[in-house]
C-alpha cells in the first residue's frame, strides 16, 4: 500500500514532464522504492519508525552514509560467516573455511566498533543486536575450529601409536608413553573426550591395528626369546674338545651373552606385554642359569679352572722336531725376530716346499722354522720361513727370512725339548 501511495504522489508531481522524462523519473522512483522495501527488516512493521523505518533503529538504505555502510558490512559479513559455518560448507576445507570466517568477522568487528563508538548509533537496539549476533557467530566458529583442532591433535597422537605399532618407529610426542599402558590410557581419554570423532572409520581402523599389535603381535617375541635363552644354556653345557662342559672355561662369556635377552625381557615386560605369564617363565629359566654361572664366577672357581687349563696348554707347547740342520738358516731366523730374545731355531722340514699361485705357477719356495722367543720373562713359540723367490725359467733368488711373529705361549723349561 505504501509503495502505491508513493508512486501516485510522484506521478502527480511529474505530470508536466515530457514522455521520455516521465519514463526516466518513474524508473528511478521504482528502483528507490524497491531498495527501500528490501532494507526493511523482517521484524519491522508497516508503520515504520522515526529512526529509519525499523523498530530496532537500523539505518535506512543510503550507500553514501558511513553509518549505513558500516551497518551493511557488519550485517553482510556475519551472514557470510554463518553460511560457511554450515557443516556442508565447513567440512569441505576446515582450515580454509576458518581463515575465511576469521577474515569476515574481523571486518565485521571493525565496522561494528565504528557503530559502537558513534554516540547516537551506539544507543540503538540494532547495534546491540549486531554485537550479540557477532559474539554468537564467533563463539560458533571458535567451538567448531577448537573441535577440529582437538580432533587433529588426537589424530596425530593416534598416528604416533600406529607408526610405533606397525613400523617400529619411535614415538616423538613426549606426552605419550610408548607402552601398552600409555596406549590404553590414551585410547580411554580419546573415547571420553572425543566421543563422536572416535567413531570415525579412519580412527577405528587405526585402533584395530594398534589393538592387534598389543594383543597379539607383541607376544610373538616370547618364542624367539625362549629359543635364545635355551641356545645359550645348551652351548654353555656342551662338551668342549677337552671333554669338559664349556661354561667351565667360558662362564664369563655366557654371562655376557645373557645381557641381551635380559634387557629385551625387561623392556617387553615394562612396555609391551600386559600378560606376563609366558615371559616370566622364560625369565625364571634364564635367571636360574645366570645365578649358577654368577656363583661359579664370583667364587673364583672359573678363574682357577681357566688358569689350570691355560697352564696345561702352555706346558703342552713344543717346538716341532728338527728335520734339517743349517747353521746359516738358523742364524737368519734367530736374527729375524723383531721383538724379544730368540733362543732357539728349528727347521721343521727336510725339503724345500713350493708355494704356487692359483694357476699353478711357483711364487717361492720355503723352509718352515719354529723359534723359541723370550719376551718380558715369558717364553713363546714363534713361526717363520726361509724363502727363495721364484725368478722364472726354473730359477730362484737368494735366501731371506720371513717372520710370522709370536704364536703360542710355552713353558720356558720346554724351549730346548
Amino acid at each position: 500500500m505504501n509503495k502505491i501511495l508513493t508512486l501516485s504522489v510522484i506521478l502527480l508531481t511529474t505530470i508536466s514532464l515530457s514522455h521520455a522524462q516521465f519514463k526516466g523519473a518513474l524508473k528511478n522512483v521504482k528502483d528507490k522504492a524497491s531498495e527501500k522495501v528490501d532494507q526493511v527488516p523482517a521484524s519491522s512493521t508497516s508503520s515504520g519508525s522515526k529512526s529509519g523505518g525499523s523498530l530496532n533503529g537500523e539505518p535506512a538504505y543510503d550507500p553514501e552514509s558511513p553509518t549505513y555502510r558500516a551497518f551493511s558490512i557488519v550485517r553482510d559479513e556475519i551472514s557470510s560467516t554463518k553460511h560457511i559455518l554450515k557443516d556442508d560448507e565447513w567440512n569441505k576445507n576446515v582450515e580454509g573455511r576458518n581463515d575465511e570466517a576469521t577474515r569476515y568477522l574481523a571486518k565485521a568487528k571493525e565496522n561494528l566498533v565504528k557503530l559502537q563508538n558513534d554516540p547516537i548509533e551506539s544507543k540503538k537496539p540494532y547495534v546491540k543486536d549486531l554485537a550479540a549476533s557477532w559474539d554468537e557467530v564467533e563463539a560458533t566458529r571458535k567451538e567448531k575450529f577448537d573441535a577440529y583442532t582437538m580432533n587433529q591433535d588426537y589424530s596425530k597422537k593416534l598416528d604416533e601409536f600406529h607408526r610405533f605399532a606397525m613400523n617400529g618407529w619411535e614415538i616423538s610426542d613426549k606426552s605419550l608413553e610408548a607402552s601398552y599402558t600409555g596406549y590404553h590410557n590414551f585410547k580411554k581419554e580419546f573415547e571420553t573426550k572425543r566421543p563422536e570423532y572416535v567413531k570415525d572409520g579412519y580412527v577405528q581402523k587405526r585402533f584395530m591395528d594398534i589393538d592387534n599389535y598389543f594383543n597379539v603381535e607383541v607376544y610373538k617375541v616370547i618364542p624367539a626369546l625362549n629359543a635364545q635363552v635355551d641356545g645359550i644354556i645348551s652351548r654353555a653345557h656342551a662338551k668342549n674338545s677337552s671333554g669338559d662342559e664349556d661354561y667351565l672355561l667360558n662362564a664369563k662369556g655366557y654371562l655376557k651373552d645373557f645381557e641381551e635377552p635380559i634387557a629385551e625381557i625387561a623392556y617387553n615386560k615394562q612396555f609391551l606385554l600386559e600378560n606376563k605369564t609366558e615371559i616370566n617363565a622364560v625369565q625364571a629359566k634364564l635367571e636360574k642359569e645366570k645365578a649358577f654361572l654368577d656363583e661359579y664366577v664370583n667364587s673364583g672357581k672359573c678363574d682357577a679352572h681357566r688358569a689350570k687349563f691355560h697352564q696345561a696348554m702352555v706346558d703342552a707347547v713344543r717346538l716341532a722336531p728338527k728335520k734339517m740342520s743349517n747353521v746359516k738358516y738358523e742364524g737368519m731366523a734367530l736374527a729375524g725376530v723383531e721383538k724379544g730374545k730368540a733362543t732357539r731355531a728349528v727347521i721343521t722340514s727336510d725339503v724345500w716346499l713350493v708355494k704356487k699361485n692359483e694357476w699353478g705357477l711357483p711364487l717361492y719356495k720355503y723352509l718352515p722354522v719354529d723359534i723359541a722367543v723370550t719376551v718380558d720373562g715369558k717364553c713363546w713359540l714363534a713361526y717363520g720361513q726361509i724363502r727363495k723367490t721364484y725368478e722364472g725359467g726354473g730359477q730362484y733368488g737368494g735366501e731371506f727370512f720371513n717372520y710370522w711373529g709370536l704364536q703360542d705361549e710355552m713353558n720356558c723349561a720346554n724351549t730346548m725339548k
